[in-house]
């Protein structure tokens, strides 16, 4: 489900299956770094609409969560956003390609931080990207059905 009227009336009348938020991180720059801060972005975005679109009716999509790459607060923020969700989801899941945010102690929020190494897609013909993302979506299921196990 995504982060649109029509879904949130679903969600309503079914959440109890949807267990699961997931939150796009997407890391804003444009320093030198502009293109490759932004097509890890576009990786991210392309990942977790397929993660959306495979998984509807088990986890929300939530609109991405922007941040200044050099942001000495996105741990404590992405903190504040887990506990909210939490309220209401019981696996709030934040995915990111952006490994200065791994580094920062991204883990320590509340929810689980999966860090996915960004893809330049921009010249990869369609079958290849495709095959690219399910390898990536695969790696998260498996994350995500052993998260799912445990609780």
């Amino acid at each position: 489900m995504k982060w649109n009227s029509s879904d949130v009336d679903l969600y309503n009348q079914s959440k109890e299956y949807i267990d699961t938020a997931i939150i796009p991180l997407i890391s804003v720059s444009v320093d030198s770094d502009f293109k490759h801060t932004v097509s890890k972005g576009e990786f991210i975005s392309l990942v977790s609409t397929e993660l959306e679109r495979q998984l509807k009716g088990r986890v929300f999509l939530f609109p991405s969560f922007s941040y200044l790459q050099n942001s000495s607060t996105v741990v404590e923020d992405l903190s504040k956003w887990g506990e909210e969700l939490q309220k209401e989801f019981k696996h709030v899941i934040f995915l990111t390609s952006d490994e200065k945010l791994k580094d920062k102690g991204g883990d320590d929020q509340n929810g689980q931080l999966i860090w996915l190494p960004s893809m330049p897609l921009e010249h990869m013909d369609d079958q290849l990207k495709r095959k690219l993302l399910q390898d990536q979506i695969e790696q998260i299921l498996n994350i995500l059905l052993q998260s799912w196990n445990k609780s």
